[in-house]
């Protein structure tokens, strides 16, 4: 039987580090805060030439480097630790991290001893960390999640950083398809692996895939159900982002604007209102229905949104309001497409103070270029900063009528 552990000259080859792992920075085993003790237990330092058991205390003491690397000699004091202490798991361990040394990965020999150390040590997380600085260098995803869901129980992982690692690392189909049969037995790592995943640019149909991969049941963790419909739009899939979100509904809208009086305050954007509170000013719902915009006319910028999916042809904008105080005119009522962001119509709201006001704005959507629309209260800068107040009782979208 070859033995797990053997001198450096008889390791072969040079390794090949993979460009993912080189672009970890500081490097799993940083990022999880273990630039400290190899071990965690408080020995004091022994020198390097000391004998049994002292060997031990030396590599539970040495540091490892704040770019995750470990220290120099290490090996040669895991050997000699080795020799007085065949069953602690720490000698295994400062063996294999030396390979880390000068390849971003390690090699194969150094995967299997740090098998062995969780082996003897299932909570030995340094040994977890590397592992999973192996597995995603060496684009082994399904390994990864299994190790950073031990991470996560242990409490000792970063979650949202490493998936971020790990979301970069996917780049094919079949790729999406092994990390989320992966993430099956881990449903608590499902909203972690979407955001990470969401992070970096990826095409369209692999959004797509990685939404669809997931089980069913996921998307009853309405963190889950956000972050995936959020990503569908992002990737320009609005009818699946729509499909996604009206499913939960409990009572689905029939017309073009979701809650057009402002009523549902459930449903999360983008397909119901996304009202702003912030140095641009604030929209907030009134008791009862409508709501009450107030625009500081500081700063320009949009108070209140929601996502449309018309089709293409010709429509009207129906805005029922009237102005409460400030200059009229600093608030706009603005349609856009979500794509190109490109404006469709636009209407300054510059009725008489407290005189009720009722706005029809017509506009039309292009074929082909606009598959969403961007519905809007937008507060804008004139030659003169001055505040706005409204109060909106209605906004909504119908169909213009075709005249003969």
């Amino acid at each position: 039987m070859t033995p797990l552990v053997h001198s450096a000259a008889g390791r072969g080859g040079p390794r090949r580090a993979t460009a993912l792992a080189a672009a970890l920075g500081l490097g799993i085993l940083a990022l999880l805060g273990l630039t400290g003790r190899v071990a965690e237990r408080p020995h004091a330092p022994s020198a390097l030439d000391a004998i049994g058991p002292g060997k031990l205390g030396a590599l539970r003491s040495l540091r490892l480097n704040p770019d995750g690397r470990p220290a120099r000699g290490i090996a040669a004091v895991a050997r000699s630790a080795m020799t007085g202490n065949p069953l602690a798991f720490e000698p295994f361990f400062g063996i294999a991290a030396a390979g880390f040394s000068n390849t971003a990965t390690g090699s194969l020999h150094d995967g299997a001893l740090l098998r062995e150390a969780v082996r003897r040590n299932p909570r030995a997380r340094e040994a977890r960390a590397l592992l999973l600085r192996q597995a995603v260098g060496q684009r082994k995803l399904p390994e990864a999640i299994n190790q950073l869901a031990v991470l996560n129980q242990l409490g000792s992982a970063p979650i949202d950083q490493l998936m971020l690692a790990l979301g970069k690392a996917i780049v094919t189909e079949r790729q999406v398809t092994d990390v989320v049969a992966a993430l099956a037995p881990h449903p608590e790592l499902y909203a972690p692996f979407l955001r990470g995943f969401g992070a970096a640019a990826k095409p369209a149909a692999l959004t797509v895939r990685a939404i669809t991969d997931l089980p069913p049941k996921a998307m009853g963790d309405p963190i889950v159900r956000q972050l995936a419909i959020s990503q569908l739009v992002g990737a320009g899939e609005f009818g699946a982002a729509r499909a996604l979100w009206r499913a939960r509904l409990a009572k689905p809208s029939t017309g073009l604007v979701h809650s057009p009086d402002f009523i549902d305050t459930r449903a999360p954007p983008p397909f119901n209102w996304d009202l702003t509170i912030n140095e641009i000013g604030a929209a907030e719902r009134d008791i009862g229905g409508g709501l009450l915009v107030d625009y500081y006319g500081r700063l320009a910028g949009v108070l209140a949104s929601q996502l449309l999916t018309l089709a293409p042809g010709q429509y009207v904008a129906v805005l029922d309001y009237r102005s409460t105080s400030g200059a009229p005119g600093n608030l706009a009522l603005e349609l856009r497409c979500a794509t190109g962001d490109v404006l469709l119509a636009a209407r300054p709201l510059d009725g008489k103070i407290e005189v009720a006001q009722t706005i029809r704005l017509g506009f039309a959507v292009p074929s082909g270029a606009c598959p969403a629309q961007a519905l809007r209260l937008v507060g804008r800068l004139g030659e003169v900063q001055e505040a706005q107040r409204i109060d909106v009782r209605r906004l909504d979208v119908v169909r213009a009528e075709v005249r003969p």
